[in-house]
């Protein structure tokens, strides 16, 4: 009976292809937007938390003004409006401070930076000249990998050594090794110790910035402040009470409270509120789309019922049932829905893998749920858009039915 069923359902879409093609292209945009809108949110969400992860628990940023207080984080985003930004007071001297006072502080690594460029043999490439010291590459989970970061010695004899990011080293030095070459930094000599290996990360670009001792980018680029500070605790159960001394240990050093302490989970919690917010706009933005696709489908049923009333007077003159004329047409709805949605679900492995291809930080992954739930809610658009008309083609008299034209 299913098997018959459904290829009556096929029967009655081939002979109305146009506008069935019409129903399931409505069903397909549907479909192909919840679940790439859905998968590049999930994505981006899973990509952040391992970003996060991998800083480990155990850190904690130190950022000028009040670009995040502690209402802003505890509140969602009923307080955003409250971030003030504000010039970096932020030293040098700040980390060396907490790092030296604090016994729960593990690594202190301060940053500043300015817009550079570097030249080797009249081969240039912008980039990002950071100044920092050694405890920085742990606290952001990246490894060297030819040659060398720079030492705490270094750092306090302003040495003119630089570690380069791996975007840089490849655009300037190609497959030959950077390690003991000369370049100029905005017009400075440096020798090149060390190359970074590649680290994508939200927020931070490590492979496009040039790494050199704090002091000497401080010079070369006129600036004392650092633009942020990291730190990390010891152990994980101490956090919170190494925030406190570093909060006491900076604001002593200020006079006054200029900045903001951050922490990986404050920073997580943050960046959920506003995936979860986005994800609640992106399902209302597509369910609109399925429903419109839905209706698209529920008028091509209705005209359908119209242009085949004789067949289903026919159909019930020679014995057909209620429920057999009532199952071929709600197994056309479901079919014209469901083969949208499997449309859908095709364009998107394409679209990601293209996003992908763009974005290599972007997975390509698809859940498997979302893939489920998109053909469960297809399943079931099919049979609530496709109840109408199936009811109407019920309803029709047979006599009724055999003398229409």
């Amino acid at each position: 009976m299913i098997i018959r069923n459904l290829r009556m359902a096929l029967r009655g879409i081939w002979m109305y292809r146009g506008r069935s093609f019409l129903a399931l292209l409505g069903v397909a945009v549907a479909a192909f937007l919840v679940i790439s809108l859905m998968s590049v949110l999930y994505n981006f969400n899973q990509t952040l938390l391992r970003q996060f992860s991998g800083l480990g628990a155990q850190q904690i940023t130190v950022i000028p003004g009040k670009l995040m207080n502690k209402k802003a984080i505890d509140s969602g985003l009923s307080d955003f409006a409250s971030f003030a930004p504000a010039a970096s007071t932020l030293t040098y001297k700040d980390a060396v401070d907490v790092k030296r006072q604090i016994a729960g502080v593990d690594k202190a690594a301060p940053q500043n930076e300015v817009m550079g460029a570097l030249v080797h043999e009249k081969k240039g490439y912008d980039m990002i000249f950071t100044g920092t010291t050694p405890d920085l590459p742990p606290l952001l989970d990246t490894q060297v990998a030819e040659g060398r970061f720079f030492t705490q010695q270094e750092v306090e004899k302003h040495k003119h050594v630089i570690v380069l990011g791996s975007n840089i080293k490849n655009n300037v030095f190609g497959n030959a090794s950077a390690i003991g070459k000369q370049v100029k930094v905005n017009g400075e000599q440096f020798e090149v110790i060390g190359v970074l290996g590649e680290k994508q990360m939200f927020g931070f670009n490590i492979d496009d910035r040039v790494y050199a001792p704090y002091h000497v980018v401080a010079k070369i680029g006129k600036t004392e402040n650092a633009s942020l500070l990291f730190f990390t605790a010891r152990n994980a159960e101490n956090v919170a009470q190494v925030e406190k001394q570093i909060n006491h240990v900076i604001g002593k050093n200020h006079g006054k409270k200029d900045f903001n302490l951050v922490k990986a989970e404050d920073a997580v919690h943050v960046i959920q509120t506003v995936l979860n917010l986005a994800g609640t706009i992106t399902l209302a933005i597509t369910g609109i789309a399925f429903l419109v696709g839905g209706i698209g489908i529920m008028n091509v049923m209705l005209l359908t019922v119209k242009e085949r009333t004789r067949e289903i007077g026919i159909r019930k003159a020679v014995g057909a049932r209620s429920w057999h004329i009532l199952s071929q047409f709600l197994f056309e709805s479901v079919f014209l829905s469901v083969v949208g949605a499997v449309l859908g679900l095709a364009a998107t492995y394409g679209a990601i893998d293209w996003i992908h291809h763009y974005f290599p930080i972007l997975s390509n992954h698809i859940p498997l749920e979302m893939v489920a739930y998109t053909i469960v809610f297809s399943i079931g658009a099919g049979l609530l858009f496709g109840t109408i008309p199936a009811l109407r083609a019920v309803r029709i008299p047979p006599i009724e039915a055999l003398r229409y034209e």
